[in-house]
């Protein structure tokens, strides 16, 4: 018979679904807004949609809650790439004397490159872009409409600790734009996957503004589910479409 705790776990992970790994909403793998060193099997397919907080995205968006969608594919056991498209909410045409609405969105390409896989002894490692675009701009500093834009370079290490995994993970981002400058820095977090319900993984983290905790689930090998809760005050969460491509 299954105990309780057991059960409640298990019950979670299909609450999780019903209500709806992560960074989802980038199309890559890694914790919740922080990246991880983590990769996909190679040739997983990924098609999603999430609602957004707006405390989960960059300065220049919070202005409203909105939604996005990805694609991403792991091309390689060490290379993984994703388009990821988020609805803005401006001014119609830009222009101050129209409505506010979501008149358009911010389109953007993602790339995750692992140079070092975990051993025994030592982390992974990996290094990335969100919002793939001119270095020029990384460099100065510069302000511009890539949202998103950031470069970052992560790792992580597990530990089982009787059939459970720890997680670990540690990164630093550098964002282009000085208007995300708070969140240029260390992040990390923790996650955590129990022995008795491998597929729910459950994490905490501090992304360089606040700490998110939430929780993703991959069910019947192909549906993946996904809930922040940011810095205790907003949801974030989604749902999306695996399938291990064969190549």
């Amino acid at each position: 018979m299954i105990s309780r705790h057991r059960l409640s776990f298990c019950l979670l992970g299909l609450f999780l679904t019903c209500t709806l790994q992560a960074q989802e909403y980038h199309g890559t793998t890694g914790l919740m807004q922080v990246p991880s060193a983590e990769m996909d099997s190679a040739g997983m397919f990924r098609v999603g949609a999430s609602f957004l907080h707006q405390d989960f995205l960059p300065s220049q968006m919070r202005r409203k809650n909105t939604f996005g969608y990805t694609l991403g594919l792991t091309v390689f056991r060490w290379l993984e790439m994703s388009y990821s498209c988020a609805l803005l909410y401006m001014h119609k045409n830009g222009d101050a004397s129209e409505p506010m609405g979501y008149y358009n969105e911010d389109r953007h390409v993602n790339v995750k490159v692992t140079p070092l896989y975990e051993g025994r002894w030592w982390p992974s490692l990996a290094v990335g872009m969100d919002d793939v675009g001119r270095f020029d701009r990384i460099k100065s500093g510069t302000n511009t409409n890539n949202f998103f834009q950031n470069i970052y370079v992560a790792a992580t290490k597990h530990v089982d600790i009787r059939g459970y995994e720890l997680g670990a993970h540690l990164s630093y981002r550098y964002y282009s734009s000085n208007a995300n400058s708070d969140r240029r820095g260390v992040a990390g977090g923790l996650s955590l996957r129990p022995a008795f319900f491998r597929p729910l993984r459950i994490m905490g983290e501090w992304d360089g503004i606040g700490v998110n905790v939430g929780a993703d689930v991959l069910l019947w090998r192909h549906l993946f589910a996904h809930a922040v809760l940011v810095h205790g005050h907003g949801f974030t969460g989604g749902l999306s479409y695996h399938y291990q491509l064969k190549y």
